[in-house]
């Protein structure tokens, strides 16, 4: 758990208070998107005149999104610390079966992927494990974060596509691409820059 001291007549350190904006930087980039999910389908539930089915969808996208968003803010509060002005942060491992893990973080983009006419395919070598040892939230925080990006540049009528292989006992490596316009070779060393955005999407 993130601990700030409560103490009103000592001033933050500057590390202390840097530190402590570059974590709320990274919990607002990862709410954003969760809570953008949500507000599209409940907008589109509340102009919804047609069938049950439909309103169905949308309240379980509502759902499933927003157990997600708990689940990555309990994972960032439980496993962020500050340490000597330095913000750390640890794993949560478990056990997980990989296809079907993978599977239901990709049902999540079932409602923008039907707006968008895209779809999300996935390439499994034969290599790779049934059952891996990883912190699931964190895993999902990243490779949603490589969805995002490119369902933002992804044009309509095409594929995404996520390839898994595994590169040792203990490593796998997840590809993803799509037919986009890609990134321009000047923006690449502000690529892991963080809250740096390089393209408007």
């Amino acid at each position: 758990m993130l601990v700030v001291p409560n103490n009103s007549s000592k001033a933050i350190p500057a590390a202390d208070s840097q530190t402590i904006q570059t974590f709320m930087g990274m919990l607002a980039h990862e709410m954003r998107t969760q809570i953008a999910g949500i507000c599209t389908a409940s907008n589109l539930l509340l102009h919804e005149t047609e069938s049950r089915k439909n309103k169905n969808f949308y309240l379980s996208h509502i759902n499933s999104m927003s157990i997600n968003v708990l689940h990555v803010l309990n994972n960032m509060m439980a496993t962020s610390t500050i340490e000597d002005g330095k913000l750390a942060i640890k794993a949560l491992p478990k056990r997980i079966q990989i296809r079907q893990w993978l599977k239901e973080q990709i049902l999540q983009y079932k409602l923008i992927t039907a707006i968008r006419s895209v779809k999300i395919k996935t390439n499994f070598r034969r290599n790779v494990p049934e059952y891996i040892t990883t912190d699931e939230v964190k895993l999902g925080q990243i490779l949603k974060n490589l969805i995002d990006n490119a369902l933002k540049f992804a044009p309509a009528n095409t594929n995404i596509c996520i390839y898994i292989c595994s590169l040792r006992e203990d490593r796998l490596l997840f590809q993803i691409s799509d037919s986009g316009q890609g990134i321009p070779a000047d923006k690449i060393p502000f690529l892991f820059q963080p809250f740096n955005l390089l393209m408007k999407g």
